[in-house]
């Protein structure tokens, strides 16, 4: 009399040994690892590509805005993110903005600002202070959202803009994407945004000049290469 156990558990066998050949020889690649490798586990394996090329701008002052991004927190590290006890670099980056700020206004550019956090007008760099004309936004990283901001450019037919500010991954990135994105051209000065580290401000120069929709439309440049 046969095992009936013994043949189901020889056919289950040759199943699963049938099963792991086939799987062998479908697979491209041969058998599949017991995990994939992300980029977590290769992250020291990373090497940084060439750094962008700068190139000069020369400025269409009726059709371009600067974007003063969250320079408040100066005078007070409680007030915003631009203080001497989480971005130093920020406040290294003041002196380089306002000499643009200045040529900017001499030519009659149009100045946009942000606030971020507990920040008031007061709060802004003193070297960068608003006019009382200007217009001041506040909104989380992207400054578009929960703004009039897009209005406000739209109605002095901006159709370019410089954006400074800080953090370079926060403010700078999400408000330059989303002015690309919907058309707008960015002209990027790296020594104008800021990061609490140079990593933060190394991913969004090679993000801007290399990613699908925005790269098209990004000058990376310098606050001495633009001409107003």
């Amino acid at each position: 009399m046969r095992c009936i156990g013994c043949m189901v558990q020889k056919a289950a066998f040759a199943f699963g040994v049938g099963f792991i050949a086939f799987s062998a020889v479908v697979s491209p690649f041969g058998a599949m690892p017991a995990s994939a490798q992300t980029i977590i586990d290769d992250w020291q394996k990373v090497k940084p590509p060439a750094p962008p090329q700068l190139k000069p701008v020369v400025v269409d002052a009726k059709t371009t805005a600067l974007l003063i991004l969250d320079f408040n927190g100066a005078q007070d590290p409680t007030k915003g993110p631009c203080n001497k006890n989480t971005k130093p670099r920020c406040l290294a980056s003041v002196p380089k903005v306002k000499t643009m700020l200045d040529q900017a206004r001499a030519k009659g550019v149009f100045v946009v600002y942000s606030l971020a956090g507990a920040g008031e007008p007061q709060d802004i760099a003193t070297d960068l202070a608003p006019l009382g004309s200007d217009p001041i936004v506040k909104s989380g990283a992207d400054k578009f959202i929960g703004t009039n901001l897009r209005s406000i450019l739209a109605d002095k037919g901006i159709k370019t803009v410089i954006v400074t500010g800080t953090a370079s991954e926060g403010a700078v990135l999400d408000t330059a994407t989303d002015a690309a994105l919907n058309g707008m051209n960015i002209i990027l000065p790296v020594d104008g945004m800021s990061s609490t580290e140079l990593y933060g401000e190394q991913y969004v120069a090679w993000h801007m000049v290399n990613a699908p929709g925005v790269s098209q439309k990004t000058t990376l440049t310098k606050i001495d290469m633009i001409r107003f």
